[in-house]
């Protein structure tokens, strides 16, 4: 669980929407109470000689009984803030520091539930989608590449209604396309490669 705690964490992260970049700079999203305040960082002085910290290796928090230290409540702070606060120490308080170790406990939690609550079936297909996601965030699609797909498209949706005597249907721009043909040629790079790596046979 610790070496895993901080990229489950920041998987989480990514996945927290409606957060604009203010709010990143001024808070940290609580998971505590209902009424529990936003966490708020504006009272943060960095600059205090007093505020000390402790030792990188020092366990600031416990979940259910997992040590997390201090290098491991740092890393996940500075990932919450883009960078802007990097001690876990110099939060200002203890609902504050509370309200961040909540946060990185969530994904840990609910993947320890996931495992007792989910079927073998489901867990394999959650596996399935989370490697698709991964694998398509790091395929490389070109521009020049994108462009050649949106020609064939046009040409081809041309010709369809030539032989079928329609009126061509209007299509948007390239610029308006783009995210979606990029993200369907990955799809088709990772499909293509999953299938060369596999031995699919029909009988």
């Amino acid at each position: 669980m610790k070496k895993n705690l901080l990229s489950a964490s920041a998987a989480v992260l990514l996945c927290v929407s409606g957060l604009s970049a203010d709010s990143l700079k001024n808070s940290l999203m609580s998971a505590g109470k209902e009424d529990t305040p936003m966490v708020n960082l504006d009272n943060i002085d960095l600059a205090k000689k007093e505020q000390k910290s402790r030792a990188d290796s020092a366990v600031v928090a416990t979940i259910n009984g997992d040590n997390i230290t201090k290098e491991q409540a740092d890393k996940y702070l500075a990932l919450r803030t883009q960078g802007r606060v990097t001690d876990f120490d110099k939060l200002p308080s203890n609902e504050q520091r509370l309200a961040l170790i909540n946060e990185m406990a969530i994904p840990n939690l609910a993947a320890m539930r996931a495992q007792k609550e989910l079927s073998g079936e489901e867990k394999s297909a959650a596996i399935s989608r989370f490697w698709m996601q991964k694998k398509l965030s790091t395929t490389k699609v070109t521009e020049d590449e994108a462009k050649k797909a949106y020609e064939e498209l046009i040409k081809a949706v041309k010709e369809a209604a030539k032989k079928q005597s329609k009126e061509e249907p209007k299509m948007p721009k390239f610029e308006e396309a783009k995210r979606e043909i990029m993200l369907q040629l990955a799809q088709d790079k990772v499909t293509k490669e999953l299938l060369e790596s596999g031995k699919v046979k029909l009988k």
